[in-house]
């Protein structure tokens, strides 16, 4: 079975859906392909990505950013036309080509159609590509429960299967703990990821616990200068406090998350949490919220307040830093639960939805 994967999320910065498209690859390619009777073939949907040299696998020339348009209207090029002899097609960020063969397309979550996280103009696109995905017959992955009811209804036709991602290898390694007590931010700093909350947080901690540090970790997103705002307007003893790093490379983002005290992390919303994962693997213990799917990610195994209340967010630090039981029971429930999330499972589970639709 050849298997066409859109690899055009792993040609620039990686975000968290350039992470999952990497450890889907190399799990779908972890055993030799003869066992599994699987060819796993990429493809870059980029013009841009050409001209750079930055290709994966075989070019198909469309520009992501008018890709629903063109195939909407002309029902084509298929994906045929670029990459010979497709047994299933997956679009593994929001798109996938016109095709005589099955199509699966991953939707990550629905921010980019009611949060603002996508210029209007192109999330008008990609909702009524999704539609037209539904109409068609194809199937639409989704990465957790959650995100799958959103689907099922703003898209009731659709058929919908839930496979969960797993978590880098890398990350399942156990790193000493610093001293001095740390709590991390991991992500861009999105309006939905609401960082400003986590900084709120320490301002009113680092009164009483006089050298807890705070390191923000990630690219600039459209909340960042608000960021920036509250860190500037801190106390100076308490600024020099906090570290604001940007993009930085994956085993540095496991030393520093494997490292630190606590994963802060008071997002709004989430269609899965990468970063809730990778620090439960590690042994971190997680204060987070109840926006979207993160109840069903970490279940009991992280403290849950409810999003944008900072006072609960405070109790929750606290209490991770101060009861050492309950910090260890949370830690031990974090490495529980985050091997529910491997890429072993996922992708045996991903390769049985190829075969259910061929």
């Amino acid at each position: 079975m050849r298997v066409v994967i859109d690899a055009t999320p792993l040609i620039d910065t990686r975000t968290g859906i350039g992470i999952y498209v990497q450890g889907l690859i190399d799990a779908l390619n972890e055993e030799p392909r003869k066992e599994k009777n699987i060819e796993v073939i990429e493809y870059t949907l980029s013009i841009r990505a050409r001209a750079q040299s930055k290709l994966r696998g075989y070019w198909v020339p469309v520009p992501a950013g008018i890709a629903p348009s063109i195939w909407r209207t002309f029902n084509g090029p298929k994906i045929e036309k670029f990459v010979p002899s497709p047994d299933v097609v997956h679009g593994t960020n929001y798109l996938v080509p016109p095709s005589d063969v099955p199509r699966i397309v991953t939707v990550h979550d629905l921010s980019v159609l009611s949060r603002g996280t996508a210029p209007r103009r192109r999330a008008d696109g990609i909702d009524r590509h999704l539609k037209q995905i539904a109409e068609s017959g194809a199937t639409i992955h989704a990465i957790s429960n959650y995100v799958a009811d959103e689907i099922r209804e703003r898209y009731p036709n659709a058929d919908v299967q839930m496979v969960y991602p797993g978590v880098e290898t890398s990350f399942e390694q156990r790193i000493p703990k610093v001293e001095t007590p740390t709590m991390v931010v991991l992500g861009a700093t999105q309006k939905r990821k609401a960082v400003p909350d986590a900084v709120r947080a320490f301002e009113i901690l680092g009164h009483s616990f006089k050298t807890l540090e705070l390191q923000i970790i990630g690219p600039p997103g459209d909340d960042e200068p608000q960021v920036r705002t509250l860190i500037e307007g801190l106390p100076e003893a308490l600024r020099r406090r906090v570290t604001r790093l940007g993009f930085v490379a994956r085993d540095e983002v496991a030393r520093l998350v494997g490292s630190a005290t606590l994963l802060v992390h008071p997002s709004h919303y989430e269609g899965f949490g990468f970063p809730l994962v990778e620090a439960m693997s590690m042994g971190t213990p997680v204060v987070t919220t109840t926006g979207g799917a993160i109840p069903e990610i970490v279940d009991t195994a992280a403290v849950t307040v409810e999003p944008g209340d900072v006072e609960a967010l405070v109790a929750g630090i606290s209490l991770l830093i101060e009861k050492e039981s309950f910090r260890d029971r949370i830690i031990s429930s974090g490495l529980e639960r985050s091997k529910q999330f491997s890429w072993a499972i996922a992708g045996e589970q991903m390769l049985n939805m190829y075969r259910s639709v061929c």
